[in-house]
């Protein structure tokens, strides 16, 4: 998957090189803030060998913040690509349903970068914007914590799922001094992914489970932008 979506990036380089058509102004802007990262979370039942998993055994994923990172190229017009990423955040897990008093259960730092096609408005001095596009999400440093290896009978891994998912985003961009701008936008991030839990049992050997979880995060920014 990672390689498709360097396949997507690549396809994008000959609209990057496409001139505005107003050729005075600015092409790009690079902006940097901070991302207020609010999940709404979908989980399923997990799943495993008969008699080994509870009923009603969900997960839920806890908010968090990061480093917003955008760049945006003017296409011509009123159209622009945007590219943004973050510092990949360490985002935790809690057990959720019959789970819920173990608390945290588990953590992986997440990436998921996106590239959205905007259309860009001018009201009032201001620009507004909307844009869709996709993401790539994956998953690293994935950790299951002491409390679920005690309530599971021991030392236990997981995995994550990487995948791809809509973007929808609406913004505004605020003239500051010279070509500095302040930024504010919501958006919302489809993302799901499936965690497959390996457990060493005493008198089992491995035991896998999985789980199912929609995470589906709104993510609000606020950034600074310079225009060049």
């Amino acid at each position: 998957m990672k390689r498709l979506l360097a396949t997507t990036l690549a396809a994008c380089v000959p609209l990057i090189s496409l001139p505005s058509l107003a050729s005075d102004a600015p092409l790009n802007i690079v902006r940097i803030g901070y991302a207020d990262i609010q999940f709404n979370t979908d989980s399923g039942d997990m799943t495993g060998m008969p008699g080994t998993t509870p009923d009603y055994i969900q997960a839920t994923v806890r908010d968090t913040g990061t480093l917003a990172l955008v760049y945006e190229r003017s296409l011509g017009g009123p159209w622009s690509l945007v590219m943004q990423a973050g510092a990949p955040p360490v985002i935790d897990f809690d057990g959720a349903g019959s789970a819920a008093p173990l608390g945290k259960v588990g953590s992986a730092r997440a990436w998921f970068p996106a590239v959205l096609l905007a259309y860009n408005f001018d009201v009032f001095g201001v620009q507004p914007y909307i844009a869709l596009g996709v993401n790539y999400t994956w998953f690293s440093e994935e950790k299951m914590t002491a409390a679920y290896n005690a309530a599971f009978g021991g030392p236990s891994s997981s995995k994550l799922d990487d995948s791809f998912g809509a973007v929808a985003k609406v913004g505004v961009e605020v003239p500051l001094i010279g070509n500095w701008t302040a930024g504010f936008s919501y958006a919302r991030y489809w993302i799901d992914t499936t965690a497959t839990i390996k457990t060493q049992t005493p008198g089992l050997g491995q035991v896998t489970r999985k789980i199912d979880v929609e995470a589906d995060p709104d993510v609000y920014s606020l950034t600074v932008g310079y225009r060049f």
